[in-house]
């Protein structure tokens, strides 16, 4: 019998656990045993099926903006994804649409800038686009008279007040000598050092009288409010808040097919962020299903 003796030349580029099998395989001669043959077929098969899972592992690999932005965020009792993201958070950006940047004051409160001021938000609905503010820094009972209310700046590229959004006009330096101020006086607010020339009216958007009230003074000022007239001060009514709708792009297509919504910066754009790559608008159909359902097994594993 021929002894086990190798006469095979081992190429020298193959990686260490390749080349171990390539040389067991290869330096073994025909007289050998059929015991190590076998084992030479095992190794064989090891081998493939280190192949596959390493095919699998690759085509099964998870977008880093897919991952980031799955993690749930909330602030208090509020749940916080797409337009809205964290300013303070290096990563976050990404996860939601420019202009929608908030803090979480105190972690109970998400706050958001807008040009007049900080708001308070509160009973968002990521259906309808829509979500309640509040000023963050509530007005006093002497606002209106010390003229503290300004006219509140909405930026229309991206939020609106809804069809249905009452208002209240705030109107300075009021005439109330002249003769279309008639059946006016209602409306004024006793303030202090007021005359009967330099009044202060407070009426409703809808008022018939508006129109007549505005061409006696000399100052507006818009606020929208959510409660009706004569429910609450009008201090109250302000601090109420209101509803403000978003028109950022609407994510429900993209949430409908396993994404996550998000914002690409170097493009300008909005994208669908799936688990295999971002999309313009919705992730491919099976692939997002697929990884979720590994990603699910391997964390209850």
């Amino acid at each position: 019998m021929l002894p086990c003796k190798s006469t095979t030349k081992i190429p020298g580029k193959l990686i260490p656990l390749f080349a171990f099998f390539y040389q067991i395989q290869y330096s073994i001669p025909d007289s050998c045993s059929s015991l190590v043959q076998s084992l030479i077929m095992k190794m064989n098969m090891i081998i493939h099926i280190l192949l596959f899972f390493i095919a699998v592992r690759k085509s099964l690999s998870v977008d880093e903006n897919f991952t980031i932005c799955s993690v749930p965020k909330s602030c208090g009792s509020q749940s916080i994804k797409f337009p809205f993201f964290f300013q303070d958070e290096e990563q976050d950006f990404r996860c939601g649409y420019p202009g929608f940047n908030i803090f979480c004051r105190n972690n109970t409160d998400p706050i958001l800038n807008l040009p007049d001021g900080d708001y308070i938000i509160s009973n968002i609905s990521y259906q309808t686009q829509s979500f309640h503010v509040s000023t963050a820094v509530p007005f006093g009972s002497n606002a209106v008279c010390s003229h503290s209310i300004n006219n509140i700046s909405i930026p229309e590229d991206r939020l609106v007040l809804p069809p249905n959004q009452k208002q209240v006009i705030f109107l300075y330096n009021c005439n109330l000598t002249s003769q279309l101020s008639s059946g006016l006086s209602r409306y004024k607010i006793n303030c202090t050092g007021g005359d009967a020339s330099n009044a202060t009216w407070v009426l409703s958007d809808d008022d018939p009288l508006l129109k007549n009230a505005s061409e006696n003074c000399k100052g507006t000022v818009v606020a929208p409010v959510a409660s009706h007239e004569g429910e609450k001060s009008v201090e109250d009514r302000l601090n109420g808040g209101f509803v403000l709708n978003w028109i950022a792009s609407n994510c429900s297509i993209c949430e409908g097919t396993g994404g996550h919504c998000g914002f690409d910066y170097s493009t300008y754009h909005f994208k669908c962020f799936c688990p295999d790559r971002p999309h313009a608008w919705h992730c491919a159909p099976g692939k997002s299903n697929l990884v979720r359902t590994i990603i699910v097994a391997a964390g209850n594993n």
